[in-house]
């Protein structure tokens, strides 16, 4: 009887935990750890982090924003808040502080660019306003205001637990008292968030959301969109076209308007049962290319250090380890848009998606693919020799098998031709075979464009 390959040439599953490994697709995988299919048929492993600025200022970064100002767009500044209670720009070479200092050092801040000067809100400190040049206080704005919003020319905040309030329209000075709403007052919840979507505020508590529609006070109205889910923190939703995507105590989810649908439930809902839920507040979700990063604690972890990657186009999830971030922003310097992330435990601002390691140090990647059984998992199977074809001028990855999921070991010596790699699998007999691919060379990428495995069903006994 010959031998029957099993071969696989697309990777772009992603990670399934929801179901056994031996019953995922081929294309699946059942752990992964810092690779991605960019390339529908390639596994490579993601990109590096670099500081942006190379001496750390305190221990973590509390917010971060792009301020884009002028009349035309002519000046730029690249905003932080580090935990030292500053708030700085970006040089090019250094951060400079703006003057605003004394900012308490554990709040997050939030900002939002209005038409002649920015403002901050962190909840705790006075709202403040710079206009590139002089920082001052925002006059008449909620004393504890958080999670500033310009939506229909307003500047909208969360004021309490249950209520918001905005400004007139092109005066975030300006905030009569009839400007107010509030939520479901005195439910036991509490406002996490606000976002602007689809010409309406969606007004987020932790365990619902709500809809403020209209562009006035006179025809205003509220409407509770989500009543079994809510956004955890003011920086765990974003906007990306028709969608809003957030994180919940729940799940990852996807709201179109009118529902939400659990994103994590039917492909990932045992990675996801590995997240801190008692410290999802300070969790991020963001945009880099296609894909959408929501960050989240991880274990014991009490600050986001683990990040869920969801393909938009192919909905698979990749998993990143070895990112901590407090929040995430896209910057055009003027010459192209990088993507930054404010480091939760360090006092750097990091660029995403750049170089080959993590801010020095090596990135550690793997992929562990179905555990095969040759659509028998009772009969046995002789497994002789498996094949890796490497992408053209690329790096290797380590080939490590298990069998009937037992220790993961080295197949022999690989021969290599014309970027395949042949394996001869030693001790081959079992019902199971499972493949591992791993990479942790520092300054360097891998890509793997298939991989093949010959076996033949022995006879039932």
């Amino acid at each position: 009887m010959p031998y029957t390959p099993w071969p696989i040439v697309d990777f772009s599953g992603g990670k399934n935990d929801k179901l056994d490994d031996n019953l995922i697709a081929d294309n699946q995988c059942t752990d992964v750890q810092n690779c991605v299919a960019v390339t529908v048929g390639r596994l490579q492993k993601r990109k590096g982090q670099a500081k942006l600025n190379s001496a750390a200022i305190s221990t973590a970064v509390l917010g971060l924003h792009p301020y884009y100002y002028g009349d035309p767009v002519t000046n730029r500044k690249l905003i932080a808040v580090f935990k030292d209670g500053t708030m700085y720009y970006w040089t090019g070479s250094a951060f400079t502080s703006t003057g605003k200092t004394g900012l308490n050092t554990s709040a997050q801040v939030l900002f939002e660019t209005c038409v002649s000067y920015m403002v901050g809100m962190n909840g705790v400190d006075a709202p403040w306003k710079y206009d590139g040049t002089t920082v001052s206080a925002l006059a008449n704005a909620p004393a504890t205001g958080k999670c500033p919003v310009l939506h229909y020319e307003k500047l909208f905040c969360i004021a309490d637990a249950d209520t918001i309030r905005w400004s007139d329209d092109f005066a975030p000075e300006s905030w009569p008292a009839v400007n107010t709403a509030d939520f479901d007052k005195g439910d036991g919840d509490e406002l996490s968030a606000l976002f602007s979507y689809r010409r309406m505020l969606l007004v987020c508590k932790k365990r619902s959301i709500h809809k403020l529609t209209g562009s006035e006070l006179s025809d205003f109205q509220q409407f509770k969109a989500e009543s079994k889910h809510g956004v955890a923190g003011p920086r765990a939703g974003v906007v990306d076209g028709l969608y809003f995507n957030y994180i919940s105590v729940d799940g990852i989810f996807q709201f179109d308007g009118s529902e939400s649908v659990d994103l994590t439930a039917n492909t990932i809902p045992l990675t996801w049962a590995g997240v801190n839920k008692n410290s999802l507040g300070s969790s991020v979700a963001g945009r880099l290319g296609n894909y959408l990063w929501f960050h989240v604690p991880e274990g014991a972890s009490t600050t986001p250090n683990l990040v869920l990657v969801l393909d938009k186009q192919t909905k698979a999830w990749w998993i990143f380890r070895g990112t901590e971030a407090f929040s995430m922003i896209d910057y055009n310097d003027g010459a192209s848009v990088k993507t930054y992330t404010g480091h939760a435990t360090q006092g750097y601002v990091v660029q995403q998606d750049t170089g080959f390691n993590d801010m020095g140090a090596a990135i550690s990647a793997y992929w562990t693919g179905k555990n095969f059984d040759g659509g028998d998992p009772v009969r046995m199977k002789k497994f002789k020799k498996a094949f890796a074809v490497d992408a053209n001028g690329l790096n290797d990855a380590v080939f490590n098998y298990r069998i009937n999921y037992g220790a993961y070991q080295a197949p022999a010596a690989a021969t290599d031709l014309n970027d395949v790699r042949k394996y001869v699998i030693t001790s081959g007999k079992g019902r199971f075979l499972q493949p591992k691919f791993s990479h942790a060379v520092l300054d360097q990428d891998f890509a793997l464009s298939g991989f093949e495995l010959l076996y033949k069903l022995k006879k039932a006994k």
